[in-house]
This record gives structure tokens, C-alpha cells and sequence, in this order.
């Protein structure tokens, strides 16, 4: 039985991710695997929908350009298996990780290596909000939970070799310039946007940053607006969807970012705004079908931003920033394997200390025992545990016999033969186990 070289294995085997990063060619496979446009009841749903699917936890996370999931136990095959049964698909173009190789990937997402912008800040929140969440609805175990607390660990010490703590918050960012040579140009717009969540605070802040002082804000829910972000609710003009619809004015800037499965404004359902005016969409699944846009050079959807980004990651020199984060990520690997290794192991002797004073309860009532070795017998455990523990490289099951009867403790040989024949048990039964 080798002790020491289930450390990792314990961890990592079993563990499986698949994903897709959206590109111009897969957008509406991508849209329909998301859950960006689901509430949160419906993505709890869908969750434990793939759950009992596969019958063992998953860790799924959608981000605006890409969907990933985790499976503990499992093979890629079948986990893909399981998502696109959920989904009601017959196949997606996702790509596969296994073990070790997990790790690597989500550390390159969470720090930004393998986001439209190279170094982005936004996707490391998404992360975290995602496995709280999934925390909170009971779909991830505390020991699974540890596995990506070291995810997030690497990520700070990525983030910080390469600078990127001063890199963009989110992809709002990467529209400032092209908002900025809106109002250049056109001034008096009054934008709208739509939606007060995360992003929507973000593009509120955005405008009035930039000057604009006459900025509406439509929203679903305003009372909860005014509760979460009171500062910005005095700046604006908040108004609900049925208000915005009966306005006689045109908007002539719409910044979306609303929530939805299908987009909201289409063929049956117009935008109210001047038929020159800008439409920035950066919801995903997008809120606003395209077609219905009269210019189209004035639709700023997700595929704009996937071709912007690609120009924006040249004032960072990518090719050599990637080979140094190779180097950056196998070195916080083997810290991470380390600590794998570390907590297992402690792990380990844990389970063996408990299991070997269990044994010891049993030995006291043993026929044979006489009245002066009962209180040799919890010793005696302690120290068969603490060698068991101390092999590094591993045992035999007849080593583990010769210890015992070597032992100098006045203990008779039917007494020793029975805690022998104990331990020898127990250290065969938990050999069988690959978590052992």
C-alpha cells in the first residue's frame, strides 16, 4: 500500500471540464448552452437538471464569451453526455480537460490569459459570484469547493507577476473609446440604458464620467435600483420599460444590457429610438435582434467586440506574455500540487489515528486480552498508525504483520495475531480505495 502517492491523485482523478469560447463561427451554439440569459431559479434547475443526469456535482459557469463545465468523478464523455441532454442537443464543439490540465485552464481564465482582453479584471468576480452561488444552493461540497479556493490563490499571483491589477475591469471598458467618439461627434444625445444591474452601473458610471448629465435609465425593478445603488439613482432619470415605450422622443444611444433568453426587442416587439441612432448590446444571449437596426454600422453587438478586442491585445506583447505565463502557472502548480499533497496527507493520518482507536476499543474486549494490557492496547494503535503514516514509499501487508509482533509491549501472542490480523485488514481494505 503506497501511502504517499494518492496525495494528488485523490483530487484530480475524476476531475473533467468541458468548454466552448465564443467566435464568429459558434455564436448560437454558444447562445443556446449559456445561462447568462436564465434567472437564478431556472439556472438552479438546469444545474441539477445535468446533476442527476450524471449523479455526481458539477461547476458551471457562462461568462459573456465563453461556458465552461467542471465534473468531479466523471469523464469528459460523460459529462458532455449529461449537458447536452439537458440542453435537448444532439452535439456541441466543446473542448475537453482532464486532471491536472483543468487546473491550468480555469487559472489562465480567472487571470485573464484567455479572455477577449488580455489581462481583464471582470472574469476573476464572475468566478467568484459563481462558486458562492453555487455554495449557497448546495451543489458544491466543501471539499470540492477547496479545489477552486486554489484557482483563485493562482490567479492573485498570476495577476500580479504580469501587472494585469491595472488592466481593464470589464468589456465595458473596451466601448469607452467608441462612446467617447460618439459624443464627440453628437453631443446631445441622451442616452438610454437599459437594465441597473452589475454591467448597467458600469455603463451609468461610463456616461457620467464622460459629461453626459441627461442619462435614462429603464429597469425592471426600480424600487430594488433605488435600495442597491442610491448614489447613481439622483444622477439619472429612472424610469420603467412601459414608460420608455410611450415616450415620444427618440433615443439616439441605447446601451443594452438586460437579461434574456431571447432578445427582447425584435420584428414584433421595435426599439424606440431615431433610426440613426447607436445601439450598444452587450447582453449575452444578446437582448436586441440586429435585423431590426436601420444602419447597421450602428449596431455594437458581441461579434464588434470579439473583432475590437483581438486589435486591443497588441498593445501587450501576447506571444511572449504567454510563454512567460506557462512558466508563471507551472511554478504556482507545484505549490498547489504541494498543498495537495500536504492536505491529504493530514488527511490521512486523520482517518488512520481514528480508525486504528476504533480498532483498540475492540482489542479491550478480546478474549484473550489480560486485565494489565488493556491500557497498552490505545497506545499500541497510536504507534502501528504513526508507522503506517511515517512509510512514505509504501508497505507490504507482511511488514505491517512483522511490525506488531516485534513490538516491545508485554502483549500476549493470541492478543497480537488478533490485532494483526485487524490491522492487516483494514490496511487491505483501504488499499482497494483510490481516495485511501
Amino acid at each position: 500500500m503506497a501511502t504517499g502517492s494518492t496525495g494528488h491523485q485523490s483530487v484530480l482523478d475524476g476531475l473533467s471540464m468541458i468548454s466552448i469560447k465564443l467566435a464568429p463561427g459558434n455564436v448560437e451554439v454558444v447562445k443556446s448552452l449559456t445561462s447568462e440569459g436564465l434567472n437564478l431559479n431556472q439556472r438552479l434547475d438546469l444545474i441539477r437538471r445535468i446533476n442527476a443526469n450524471l449523479g455526481e456535482e458539477i461547476f458551471e459557469f457562462s461568462t459573456c464569451n465563453r461556458v465552461l463545465y467542471v465534473g468531479f468523478s466523471t469523464t469528459c464523455d460523460l459529462l458532455e453526455k449529461s449537458i447536452l441532454e439537458a440542453f435537448e442537443l444532439e452535439e456541441a464543439p466543446f473542448k475537453k480537460y482532464s486532471g491536472m490540465s483543468v487546473w491550468r485552464n480555469l487559472v489562465k481564465i480567472c487571470s485573464g490569459l484567455d479572455s477577449f482582453m488580455l489581462g481583464e479584471l471582470q472574469v476573476m468576480a464572475q468566478f467568484r459570484d459563481a462558486i458562492a452561488w453555487h455554495k449557497k444552493n448546495n451543489l458544491l461540497s466543501v471539499h470540492k469547493a477547496t479545489f477552486f479556493d486554489h484557482i483563485i490563490a493562482a490567479n492573485r499571483t498570476i495577476r500580479k507577476e504580469f501587472g494585469f491589477t491595472n488592466t481593464t475591469e470589464s468589456m465595458l471598458n473596451l466601448a469607452t473609446n467608441s462612446l467617447e467618439k460618439i459624443l464627440y461627434e453628437n453631443s446631445d444625445v441622451s442616452p438610454v440604458v437599459l437594465g441597473f444591474g452589475d454591467m448597467g452601473s458600469k455603463a451609468i458610471s461610463t456616461l457620467l464620467e464622460l459629461g453626459q448629465n441627461d442619462v435614462t435609465v429603464v429597469s425592471r425593478s426600480i424600487g430594488k435600483c433605488e435600495s442597491k445603488y442610491p448614489e447613481l439613482v439622483k444622477q439619472v432619470r429612472l424610469i420603467s420599460f412601459e414608460e420608455w415605450h410611450s415616450c415620444t422622443n427618440k433615443t439616439k444611444l441605447v446601451i443594452s444590457t438586460i437579461r434574456a433568453e431571447k432578445p427582447v426587442y425584435n420584428q414584433n416587439t421595435p426599439l424606440p429610438i431615431d433610426e440613426d441612432a447607436v445601439v450598444m448590446d452587450f447582453s449575452w444571449p444578446p437582448s436586441i435582434d440586429s435585423s431590426i437596426i436601420v444602419k447597421q454600422s450602428n449596431y455594437f453587438g458581441m461579434q464588434h467586440w470579439i473583432r475590437e478586442s483581438r486589435q486591443y491585445g497588441k498593445e501587450w506583447d501576447y506571444t511572449s506574455t504567454i510563454k512567460k505565463s506557462e512558466v508563471a502557472i507551472s511554478d504556482v502548480e507545484s505549490k498547489f500540487m504541494g498543498a495537495l499533497t500536504d492536505r491529504n496527507e493530514a488527511m490521512f493520518r486523520s482517518r488512520m489515528y481514528k480508525l486504528l482507536e476504533e480498532l483498540s476499543l475492540e482489542w479491550v474486549s478480546y478474549d484473550s486480552v489480560m486485565e494489565t494490557e488493556e491500557p497498552l492496547l490505545q497506545p499500541f494503535s497510536r504507534e502501528i498508525a504513526t508507522w503506517i503514516c511515517m512509510k512514505k514509499d509504501g508497505f507490504s501487508i507482511d511488514e505491517i504483520g512483522d511490525m506488531i509482533f516485534q513490538t516491545k509491549r508485554e502483549l500476549n501472542q493470541n492478543l497480537l495475531q488478533k490485532v494483526a490480523h485487524d490491522v492487516q485488514q483494514l490496511v487491505y481494505g483501504l488499499s482497494a480505495k483510490s481516495t485511501a
